[in-house]
């Protein structure tokens, strides 16, 4: 019964934080949805932030363990890195209150809901990173910093998320990806610049 409720009161908690941000969403409301009394929201958390950050992380844990479960299922780091980009950007545009995150006002938002944004970031990097790896080792991948060309991925990505998800249709924003893909596997230029 405990974690009935515990998953009732966060499920409702995502929902009212996607539609309402945090500051409109008062934790008498959610508990009266989610059929709780105020006080086990506060004996399970303590506070709305607590809650918010609960929601926040479990948002950023359910991203990567689909982005990992769909590279698994490919075997060529291409396809890897194809997957890694289209399923983070489907699993973003179900994932409301981390996009809510760029619109939200910095004062009105929990101080550590930087460092789930941030471990997310990290451990999306870390999947990247890992995917250059295998590519290199296998001879398809030329770099010679894999962090840092992990890093600059994911930088691209995270800029295109909030312009992307919040305004462009699925089928827009998998043709932008295509095409980012191929700008990474293939450049622009026709001839390679001295420099």
């Amino acid at each position: 019964m405990k974690q009935e409720k515990l998953e009732s009161i966060l499920d409702t908690a995502r929902k009212m934080f996607g539609r309402y941000g945090i500051q409109k969403t008062n934790l008498g409301e959610i508990a009266s949805l989610a059929r709780v009394a105020k006080a086990t929201i506060y004996n399970y958390f303590g506070s709305k932030d607590q809650v918010y950050l609960e929601v926040l992380q479990r948002e950023a844990d359910d991203i990567l363990k689909k982005i990992e479960a769909a590279i698994e299922r490919v075997r060529s780091p291409i396809e890897k890195l194809r997957t890694f980009v289209s399923t983070k950007f489907r699993c973003m545009k179900e994932a409301v209150n981390i996009i809510n995150l760029g619109r939200e006002r910095t004062d009105s938002v929990p101080p550590k809901t930087d460092r789930i944004r941030n471990d997310l970031f990290e451990r999306e990097v870390g999947i990247i990173s890992s995917i250059f790896e295998l590519g290199v080792k296998e001879g398809i991948f030329r770099t010679t910093d894999i962090l840092l060309t992990a890093r600059a991925i994911a930088y691209a990505l995270r800029g295109f998320e909030l312009t992307w998800l919040v305004e462009e249709s699925s089928e827009r924003i998998e043709h932008y990806l295509d095409k980012l893909i191929a700008v990474l596997f293939n450049g622009i230029l026709v001839e390679k610049v001295e420099g």
